[in-house]
């Protein structure tokens, strides 16, 4: 767990916890699912790394696969990206969204556990 001291644009503990996570690219008229790995999650955001660039201010429907529980569908904003220090990939951050389509709430309260 970090609080991600820093990086002033972080205002919530963040969880250093790899999961499973799907996003679903809407492209004219196909939808491609492309899967990625988690670096970080907080109640309000996720940090991914892809090999795929996605275009800031993206708005995307994303499916976390948590072992042992039914995927959490979300909706987040591309908030930013950079190169991954790591990989030839790339990082990106999303903001989590309020969205009647979305377990924004139970996503919250699976965070809250997990910070405990």
């Amino acid at each position: 767990m970090t609080t991600s001291p820093g990086n002033e644009h972080r205002e919530e503990t963040r969880i250093e916890q790899e999961e499973t996570i799907f996003i679903e690219l809407l492209s004219g008229e196909s939808n491609d699912v492309i899967m990625c790995t988690s670096l970080d999650l907080s109640a309000n955001g996720l940090q991914v790394v892809l090999d795929s660039d996605i275009p800031l201010e993206s708005i995307l429907r994303l499916c976390i696969d948590i072992p042992d529980r039914d995927p959490i569908f979300l909706v987040g904003e591309v908030m930013w990206k950079r190169p991954d220090p790591d990989s030839d990939g790339i990082r990106i951050g999303f903001l989590l969204f309020e969205s009647d389509d979305s377990n924004i709430e139970e996503w919250k309260l699976w965070m809250a556990d997990a910070l405990n």
